[in-house]
């Protein structure tokens, strides 16, 4: 006899990190590509620097929830399953990524001047290429980790490595926003120009995720239970008006207003919804899947 059971192993812990494992992903690529073409360098070094640190926060609470220091340990001391585990993979690239994307920060903070590279050099630029690479997987990885579970048609859909992935760029590039708004330097025209690039990512944030719904809709009684579960009150408010449409009419609107006060105000709501929403749609995702158990 087969029943329909939800999710109860993955609570709030992965949620987070999830979430911060892509926001922090996406906060970096976004800095290192602002310092490499020297524009608003000091926002992209701090942005740099908290890319990492989110990482690094996500990765604690993963940890916390794997309950056993054991566990954690077999993760980085059994190389035979490098290649089967995409748990195993996740951990070698996050804290690779820890790792060179702090080692690339640093020098640009008066603290650490006197290190022997910096993100001009050489060697700093090695750094910034290798941890922006690690950096983009960290940001897809979530989709990865969820996605080998096949007996949740909800997560093993190839459509949601991609829909993590833009949200994680999304979310970056707001963290990138809030840390902007303190800085005059960066003027009208830098967030005009942050604002245009996070209305597009919202603009393939909603292609993805109509069709991240579509594609699980027609995978079988399960995933349709799980799409129906999906599309709630919480869902809708949170994730697609608040997260998504509102925050992209906010990017629209100002983009013709020439007011610094009212374009960093507008630019920092907008900023704020997009993490709320980024969370509530990791929230939703975990929270709805289910499967078919036999009794």
């Amino acid at each position: 006899m087969e029943r329909i059971e939800g999710q109860k192993e993955w609570g709030w812990l992965i949620v987070l990190y999830v979430f911060l494992a892509g926001m922090g992903g996406g906060s970096f690529l976004f800095s290192f590509i602002m310092l490499f073409i020297d524009r608003y360098s000091e926002v992209a070094r701090i942005g740099a620097f908290v890319g990492p640190l989110l990482v690094l926060i996500g990765s604690a609470l993963l940890l916390i929830d794997l309950g056993s220091a054991k566990r954690a340990y077999l993760l980085f001391t059994t190389p035979s399953t490098v290649l089967s585990s995409w748990m195993v993979r996740g951990a070698w690239i996050i804290t690779a990524f820890i790792i060179l994307g702090t080692a690339y920060a640093l020098p640009s903070f008066e603290t650490f001047e006197g290190l022997p590279w910096n993100q001009k050099s050489g060697f700093g630029l090695g750094l910034g290429v290798v941890a922006a690479i690690s950096g983009l997987t960290v940001a897809i990885y979530p989709g990865f980790l969820l996605g080998i579970i096949k007996s949740i048609p909800l997560w093993n859909t190839s459509a949601l490595p991609p829909l993590f992935f833009l949200s994680g760029l999304d979310t970056g590039l707001a963290v990138i926003v809030l840390i902007a708004l303190p800085f005059p330097s960066i003027g009208v025209e830098g967030l005009h120009l942050l604002g245009a690039i996070e209305a597009g990512l919202i603009v393939f944030m909603l292609v993805a995720l109509s069709a991240y719904i579509e594609i699980v809709r027609k995978a079988g009684a399960t995933a349709a239970l799980s799409i129906r579960l999906l599309l709630n009150p919480f869902f809708i408010g949170f994730v697609l008006l608040g997260g998504l449409l509102m925050p992209l009419f906010v990017f629209i609107w100002g983009a013709y207003v020439k007011d610094p006060k009212v374009v960093s105000l507008l630019h920092g709501m907008a900023s704020v919804l997009i993490l709320a929403g980024g969370l509530a749609l990791r929230w939703s995702v975990i929270r709805s899947g289910v499967r078919i158990k036999v009794r």
